[in-house]
């Protein structure tokens, strides 16, 4: 629900929905969402996403990759 996001984090709600990905499974949690210059970068859902394809594509955004 739009108003469980904090204010400053509604864009990437609106981004989000409106993808691809939002409109086929928009609904799927636990849901992580990279975004960055105004465009997302990745969206994975579940721990495997998170542990298998968020958290390395983090560390490599931000150059803190072991």
């Amino acid at each position: 629900m739009e108003e469980s996001w904090p204010a400053p984090a509604r864009p990437i709600r609106t981004v989000f929905l409106d993808s691809e990905e939002g409109k086929s499974r928009g609904s799927a949690t636990p849901r992580f969402i990279l975004f960055q210059d105004g465009k997302i970068l990745l969206t994975v859902t579940g721990n495997a996403g998170w542990k298998d394809k968020m958290w390395p594509t983090i560390q490599e955004v931000t150059a803190t990759k072991a």
